[in-house]
């Protein structure tokens, strides 16, 4: 018979240490918002103020503007999030259409 001859392995290599130090554990979930859930007429609100609030301003912008495109885009689409994203990039122009239709 022939035996195999095993290494001696070292008591505690080096990077066993670190190993142990950096081993993964489960973190817990992060608290959860409590607000309740939003309804959808709620939400239909929300989107039709945000149109409401484009369409004043589409009108004022260039044609050739692509944010005014990109506005017309999201209009047509009833998408909520490239509606808040160009608006937001057109505070300007609401806050100067909002001055106008203060009475004075």
């Amino acid at each position: 018979m022939t035996s195999s001859i095993k290494t001696p392995r070292p008591p505690h290599p080096s990077f066993d240490a670190s190993v142990e130090r950096e081993q993964s554990s489960v973190r817990p979930r992060a608290p959860r918002d409590e607000r309740p859930p939003e309804s959808i007429a709620e939400r239909t609100a929300r989107i039709d103020d945000k149109i409401a609030l484009a369409t004043l301003v589409l009108p004022r912008l260039s044609p050739a503007d692509a944010r005014a495109r990109l506005l017309h885009s999201a209009v047509l689409r009833r998408d909520e999030v490239l509606l808040d994203a160009v608006l937001a990039q057109l505070t300007d122009e609401i806050v100067t259409l909002a001055g106008r239709a203060r009475p004075r």
